[in-house]
């Protein structure tokens, strides 16, 4: 460089003065207005569900409770008898059949994973070729006849204890990802097949069986299928996602919590705010387990394992 030329100064890029550049500028943008797409539909039942009356009727676009927060929706919703019992209903059936499912498929995935023990492969093939073809509906309805289930309450209970889709997960899970060491060291400590499976392998496995006992417990919760095709009249026995439907539906259910409000001395809600209410009350009881599994979903699988 001669002596009297200047040295051209370097050029910063956005990222080396700002630390950010222009895809993390658009990245972040497109995912908060994904985001917000997909949160403000929930957030509008929330809010509509809890707007007053006079506020509701007006319409448009709802951001937050204007007029205060009025629960009137939600107490004409409690005060009819069939939303209580299938609130009941929902939540005894969910927490039985994904306690039962999450035992039995796990204890016989378990099983299963051992090749090595004869006739395991053919029990595995059996298994999933259930996966692929069944028998239909009308042999289905005539077995559950057979044994007594049509119109009772354990219709919706006993069907899904062995839940297939999860087996394949939980079989491949117990063959590849649970350290065969762990298992081979109880088994010299004189522990049992049994009790390696409830003291060893289960405890290092608790991410896996808290994910699909969150999936299950939402599959039997979202569940009116069985009440549909294998209960029907039994108004007794309706879940909580068929009272849901009929809300959506059913102009007749929504004519019977109409009236149970007015016998209540209050004005007859808007149906689409009942609507909006037992959505809500759909939705609650989930999202409420939720926090309580989240925390296992990202420990480890060797987590209390031996570590060396």
């Amino acid at each position: 460089m001669t002596a009297g030329s200047k040295e051209k100064p370097s050029r910063v890029s956005m990222l080396q003065r700002f630390g950010f550049n222009f895809y993390d500028v658009f990245v972040f943008a497109f995912v908060t207005l994904f985001a917000l797409l997909c949160v403000y539909p929930m957030w509008y039942v929330l809010v509509a569900s809890v707007t007053p009356y006079s506020e509701f009727v007006k319409g448009g676009l709802m951001l937050w409770p204007t007029g205060g927060i009025d629960f009137q929706y939600y107490h004409a919703i409690f005060t009819t008898r069939s939303f209580i019992n299938s609130m009941w209903i929902s939540a005894s059936k969910t927490v039985l059949s994904t306690v039962a499912s999450v035992l039995v498929t796990a204890a016989m995935a378990y099983g299963v994973s051992k090749t090595h023990v004869k006739g395991m492969k053919i029990i595995n093939a059996l298994v999933v070729f259930n996966l692929f073809f069944s028998g239909g509906l009308i042999p289905q309805y005539m077995l559950y006849k057979d044994l007594g289930l049509i119109r009772s309450y354990w219709v919706m209970v006993l069907p899904g204890v062995l839940n297939i889709t999860y087996f394949i997960i939980m079989r491949n899970y117990y063959s590849y990802s649970v350290p065969k060491s762990l298992e081979e060291a109880a088994l010299l400590d004189g522990c049992t097949e049994v009790g390696t499976f409830f003291r060893i392998v289960t405890p290092v496995s608790r991410s896996m069986l808290a994910a699909i006992a969150l999936f299950i417990a939402v599959l039997n919760w979202n569940d009116y299928y069985s009440y549909m095709m294998f209960i029907g009249n039994k108004t007794n026995l309706q879940p909580f996602a068929w009272i849901l439907r009929r809300m959506l539906v059913d102009q007749t259910m929504m004519n019977q919590v109409r009236k149970g409000a007015m016998s209540l001395g209050s004005q007859p809600p808007p149906p689409m705010a009942l609507r909006m209410s037992t959505i809500i009350c759909a939705m609650v009881p989930i999202m409420c387990v939720y926090p309580f599994l989240q925390r296992y979903f990202t420990s480890g699988i060797t987590l209390g394992a031996v570590k060396e």
